[in-house]
């Protein structure tokens, strides 16, 4: 059988018709899809396999110009994992590309924040949105999304994760479509991404349960912590971060911890819980800023609720650093909140996404131009971005992002 011949028998009778890479591969070799090639080339070239292989290869030599060429492409798709800050780098400097958003809310107020500045820092590093696809804590529909903003044309994507676990698959599809992954706010603990942006949520947790229990009116009792989704790395590392401490550094205070996946009025009514249930309380911690105002009419119902600094007073600290929270604070009903920078994570996430795009690299311990050090978080990499705790002392500080103007 000639060269040509083989192809006429592979290509359906049509020469003029592509011809797919999986026909090429059943035909020359005899495995019946990509998965398979991979499987043999990648670990089992001595195997059974290999060796049925080698005993037809001789009838196909006047094949193996072209299968080598199609196995060059192949072994390079089945290749290992890349370096995790690294790209193949084919976009100019200065060409627009097309960035698909997924997040995993758009109703708070950091996010609608965050969906601001996101625009304008697109328009700055000339990037076309698609999105954001807004999963409303759906861990499946948020794969759903993302499978649409890569078919839409999505060259690279930045994801807010709505389970650190279980974007997993998702980040799998993006690598198999050569689309890089920025992660903002939430890291992933499985997958691959090119970058995370966002802040050290442990110290969010021990720096927010330090402040209570330094500012406490009482030497001992009860501290609420009304947690986010533990299924969320940001949950679990805030909540991680209070009871560590707690247990090291204030064990007069007990921990009473409520479980509230981000959901505001599941945390409304856990403060009205605790309210009830510890005479002893001495602060709130609740890990996200959307609930504050429900939380203070619930200590305002039962009669437990003073201003910041007065006797008995509730020590409340949130999460986010949003301007509604700095205004709260100057009006002595919020004690403090964690500045979460929402212009930051819009900045450096829609930055680094053109970085994968242009084949930049970063390394852990490297340290960057905005205050921020790169570090390594589950096997990726991490721009742990700095955010302060902000209270009466400094809410007026003008390098706050709550005290900037979103649309500046």
């Amino acid at each position: 059988m000639t060269f040509q011949q083989w192809l006429g028998v592979i290509s359906s009778g049509d020469s003029d018709a592509p011809v797919p890479v999986e026909k090429i591969i059943r035909a020359g070799f005899g495995f019946t899809t990509r998965r398979e090639w991979c499987r043999v080339g990648a670990s089992e070239s001595d195997t059974r396999e290999g060796n049925n292989m080698k005993s037809t290869f001789s009838s196909r030599l006047l094949a193996l110009v072209a299968l080598g060429v199609v196995a060059a492409t192949l072994l390079a798709a089945c290749g290992s994992t890349p370096n995790n800050s690294s790209s193949s780098g084919n976009l100019a400097p200065n060409a627009s590309f097309k960035l698909g958003v997924s997040l995993t809310f758009n109703n708070t107020d950091f996010w609608t924040n965050y969906i601001t500045y996101e625009t304008k820092f697109a328009q700055q590093y000339n990037a076309q949105l698609l999105g954001p696809l807004v999963a409303n804590n759906d861990a499946g529909q948020q794969i759903t999304d993302i499978h649409t903003l890569i078919q839409e044309g999505a060259q690279a994507l930045i994801v807010n994760p709505v389970d650190s676990a279980a974007i997993a698959p998702a980040l799998d599809y993006a690598a198999s479509k050569h689309v890089p992954v920025v992660s903002v706010d939430v890291a992933p603990s499985a997958g691959s991404v090119y970058m995370i942006v966002r802040a050290d949520n442990v110290a969010y947790g021990v720096n927010s349960c330090k402040y209570i229990a330094s500012h406490a009116t009482a030497s001992s009792g009860t501290i609420a912590v009304l947690e986010g989704d533990l299924a969320s790395l940001n949950g679990k590392d805030r909540s991680d971060g209070c009871k560590q401490e707690i247990q090291s550094n204030y064990p007069q205070f007990k921990v009473a911890e409520y479980a509230t996946k981000w959901d505001t009025p599941t945390a409304v009514n856990d403060a009205k819980t605790a309210l009830s249930t510890y005479p002893n309380l001495v602060g709130i911690y609740v890990e996200w800023s959307a609930p504050e105002d429900g939380i203070i009419a619930a200590e305002q119902a039962a009669g437990r609720f003073t201003p910041v600094g007065s006797a008995k007073h509730i020590v409340l600290i949130g999460n986010d650093g949003v301007p509604h929270e700095h205004d709260q604070i100057r009006a002595k009903v919020l004690d403090a909140t964690i500045s979460q920078p929402a212009n930051s994570y819009a900045q450096y996430a829609v930055l680094y996404a053109r970085d994968a795009l242009e084949g930049k690299t970063f390394s852990a311990n490297q340290t960057t131009d905005h205050n921020s050090t790169i570090v390594s978080l589950d096997g990726n990499l991490e721009d742990a971005l700095p955010a302060p705790v902000v209270d009466m002392s400094n809410v007026n500080d003008p390098n706050l992002w709550g005290n900037a103007k979103s649309n500046s």
